[in-house]
């Protein structure tokens, strides 16, 4: 198990990747190649203001730039793949749980446990081989002083790569869907993980980090 509570987002990724690389359990994966992998992670991020380690050689302005657009409402449908998280988001078979939650936010349903948004779809996802999402859920815990709690579930997570850019993105979709449009302004964002992982590929750069 993997948990820690933090200041910021990189005090986080960089305390999780030598984590998972000097104690995690090196597997075979469906992808053919090995992984180091650790079942189970909570890391909690007080302040979660938008800015990467500076080793973390996977976020750059560009890079974060592509994560964030993927998150715009006004993308949903557009990029030529079979579904990104926020179709499902935003077009859960025709409902728009994200309109949803903001409209609980609005209403102010404070101390509420029943607001969220999933984007696994048993019927589609339960038949295929793979290319499910690994993004599972977003819940929120509204407070009376309106400061709203954020967690994020993923089930799978290669957290060396995409851990600091996932975050951020998702930083700019609470702003844009939760936040910006009620009172509420974020308070501690808590990114939990079913298995998170480093593939072997990136094993040398992570060892080049943690020298």
């Amino acid at each position: 198990m993997l948990a820690g509570s933090f200041d910021t987002l990189s005090e986080a990724w960089y305390y999780a990747v030598k984590e998972i690389y000097t104690k995690g359990l090196l597997v075979n994966t469906e992808y053919g190649i090995k992984a180091k992998m650790i079942n189970g992670m909570l890391l909690e991020i007080k302040n979660p203001v938008q800015v990467w380690h500076k080793k973390d050689p996977f976020c750059s302005p560009e890079r974060i730039k592509f994560y964030k657009e993927q998150f715009k409402r006004e993308s949903a449908g557009k990029h030529g793949f079979e579904y990104t998280y926020i179709d499902r988001l935003v077009n859960y078979e025709g409902f728009d749980q994200l309109k949803w939650m903001q409209e609980q936010l609005k209403s102010l349903r404070y101390e509420s446990k029943r607001i969220q948004a999933i984007t696994w779809i048993p019927e589609v996802d339960c038949n295929k081989k793979e290319d499910q999402p690994c993004f599972q859920r977003i819940w929120v815990y509204p407070y009376r002083n309106n400061r709203l709690d954020v967690h994020i579930h993923y089930r799978s997570w290669d957290f060396f790569k995409a851990f600091e850019a996932n975050i951020i993105a998702f930083q700019e979709l609470i702003k844009d869907e939760l936040t910006g449009p009620t009172d509420f302004m974020l308070g501690s964002l808590r990114c939990i993980g079913d298995n998170v992982h480093i593939y072997e590929d990136d094993f040398q750069k992570v060892e080049e980090i943690l020298k």
